[in-house]
Parts: structure tokens; sequence; C-alpha cells
């Protein structure tokens, strides 16, 4: 018999809905050796997904939350010391072998614990964290502050796109870094199956294609005005189909009720998606250049259109334009009106869209991911 290894992810959202930090428990709770404990503030949104059942997940309720009299970066601060003072003591009790922070919040909380326990640190950012998008000049500065008191006591870094991490090693001093896409979890018997879920629901001619948006619909960022402003042309003779929530969903079905091209769907449960994503035809993937941030990114649902066969129109930014001509998974353009109305007439005079194969599609995929993270895992238990 041999002792446990125990591991801490520490994050300041709640874990229970965070899909990127659950993959990752999920992945590390097969290996038997791991005792997983997971730290996380309640936020009661979204829908919970279920862990692995060797995950000990423990959500702090934070009475500064609540505080919104205060600017943001006042209330980030006052929210950081209480969890600070609330997470430390069984943070250190835990004793852990690892800990691995998510965002840069909670990292002096994480940097403390490692001081104490002698720890193997772990920083996964998320995003360019110091220059994400609605972020203040105030609190961005703050950001990088934290990571660059933090950055020589960090033993691994861990983020979404090459280019993030480029800018960290070029910005704050050459790191052990690993790349881990934010990719959806397939299993080795992940087979596409065309349906005409959203012919059906929309009544959509079977001559007419079928561009599907997905995610968060908001007004800023997403470049949403901007393809809808394309579809509204009468030249236009796909269909275009959002799915999800957001605070610009009442515009969305304002012109539904308008424009007979344009239609919403309700947000659907995660594992519905890929089913109803395949049955489109283009997956939307235009965002705007509105931070270093999300010019750097790779978004989730551009590896979950990939997977459902989908051709891709994607953000001509310089990671996702890299995907999507490795793997061939569609085309790229600036988020401009004519231009996106110049693609969507190419793409609908074509009459083979999708030329990838989904077992070409592996480094793209969560099985992969999850192997660099395990491999990287016994790395650092190996030196420590």
């Amino acid at each position: 018999m041999y002792k446990k290894i125990n591991i801490l992810h520490i994050s300041p959202t709640d874990i229970r809905y965070d899909g990127r930090i659950l993959k990752e428990l999920n992945s590390l709770s097969k290996l038997s050796h791991f005792n997983l404990l997971a730290f996380g503030v309640e936020d009661n949104e979204g829908q919970i997904y279920e862990p692995d059942d060797d995950i000990d997940i423990k959500t702090f309720k934070l009475v500064t939350r609540k505080l919104n009299i205060f600017p943001r970066p006042i209330k980030y601060f006052i929210n950081f010391i209480e969890a600070f003072l609330r997470m430390i003591l069984p943070g250190i009790y835990s004793n852990p072998t690892i800990i691995h922070c998510h965002d840069t919040l909670f990292l002096p909380i994480a940097l403390m614990i490692k001081l104490f326990c002698k720890s193997k640190l772990i920083y996964d950012a998320h995003e360019l964290e110091s220059d994400k998008a609605g972020q203040s000049r105030v609190l961005s500065a703050y950001t990088l502050l934290i990571e660059k008191i933090s950055w020589k006591y960090i033993d691994l870094f861990i983020s979404v796109s090459p280019s993030i991490i480029n800018w960290y090693n070029e910005t704050l001093g050459v790191k052990e870094s690993l790349l881990i896409l934010n990719a959806p979890q397939i299993d080795d018997k992940h087979v596409v199956t065309k349906n005409d879920y959203l012919r059906k629901r929309f009544n959509i001619p079977s001559n007419h294609k079928i561009f599907l948006y997905l995610g968060i619909i908001c007004k800023k960022g997403r470049g949403i005005d901007y393809f809808l402003e394309a579809f509204k042309r009468d030249g236009v003779e796909s269909h275009l189909v959002f799915i999800g929530y957001g605070d610009y969903v009442n515009e969305i079905k304002k012109l539904e009720r308008i424009f007979l091209k344009i239609h919403y769907h309700e947000a659907v449960p995660y594992n519905k998606i890929v089913e109803i994503s395949q049955s489109a035809d283009v997956g939307l993937c235009l965002i705007e250049a509105i931070s270093k941030s999300t010019y750097y990114s790779l978004p989730n649902k551009l590896f979950e259109y990939a997977f459902s066969n989908l051709h891709v129109l994607a953000s001509n930014f310089p990671d996702m334009k890299r995907v999507v001509e490795k793997y061939n998974l569609g085309s790229c353009c600036s988020i401009d009106v004519d231009e996106i109305y110049t693609m969507i007439k190419i793409i609908e005079k074509m009459e083979t869209l999708v030329k990838n194969k989904n077992d070409k599609l592996y480094e793209i995929s969560w099985p992969y991911q999850e192997k660099k993270l395990i491999e990287n895992y016994q790395k650092l238990l190996k030196y420590k």
C-alpha cells in the first residue's frame, strides 16, 4: 500500500459549473493514487455537471460578493480578502503535493499554501488574464502585478492557446509551459450522425444551408451584429440559427419575427450540443478583437463545430486561423459585414463543405489534452 498524493485545485469560479476544470479533475481522477480536492466560490448559475465520485469539491459562499456599492476593483479585492481568510487554513490542512490554481485572483492563496506545504504550483490561465474584455485598467494592472510577483514560484504554466503562452513567456520570463485546449470530451466511439433536427424545427428547405451560432448571445465582442447585417441582405439564401442565452436574446427574437432566415433556439444541455449541431452546415466562430485575450483565443465552440463535422467560418486571428488551416476545418475572414457576406455567398455555392475526418482531429480532442495533463503531473511528481 502507498499513501495517496493530495492534489488541490483552487478557483474563483464555481467549479461545479466550470467545464474546463471539471474535465481536468475527471481526467486526474482516473489515477488511483491521487486524492483530489477542489476549492471554488459558490455562484448559483448554469447547470451542475456531475464530477467523478472521487473528487471532493468544496464551494465557499462569499458574503462580500453582495457588496455591489463598491467599484469592481475594490470589490474584487474585498472578495479576495474574504476568500483568503476562509480558504488558507483548509488549504494548508489538506497538505497538497500539487496546487493547481485557475485564474489570477486566487494565486496569492495558492502561493501561500505552497510556501507552507512546500507544494508544486501549477498556474492555469484560462485567458490572457491581464488583458481581458471588459476589464478596467486598474484591474488589469492589479492582475499583472499578481502574476509578476508569483511567476518565479510557479512550477508549471498552463494556458489555452499558443499565442497566450508565448505572451506570458515573453512578458514574464520563460517558464515550463503546457497547452491544454478547450477541447470537447469525445470518446473513442464518437461518430458524426447528420440529422434534420434544425430543418424540421424551423421549417428550413433542404436546399438552403444552415449557419449556426452557439454560445452566449450578447451585443459586445461576439460579432453578432456583423453577421446579422450580412444575413439581412436579400442575396443570402442560407438561414442563421442562434442557440444559447444572454442579454441580446430579445433582439434576436425581434429579428426572427421580421426576417424568415433568422431563428432562435433556447440553450440546450451540454450533452446535446454536438447532436443538435450536427443538423447544421456551418458553424460561426466570428469574434471581435476587443482585447489581446480574444485576439489570441481558441474558443471551445471552434472545436465543438469541428467534431460536429461543420464547415467553420472563423475570425482570421492567428491561433484560430492556424487550427482551421491545419485541420482543414473551413474558412476564415475579418469582422466586416461585406467580407462576411462574401464568404456566405462563397459557402452557399460549395457542394461539399467539410473535408476533415474525425479520426484526424485527435490532437484537438479532450482525450489528447488529458494525456498531456497526466504526463505533466507525473513529471512534476518525479521532480518533487
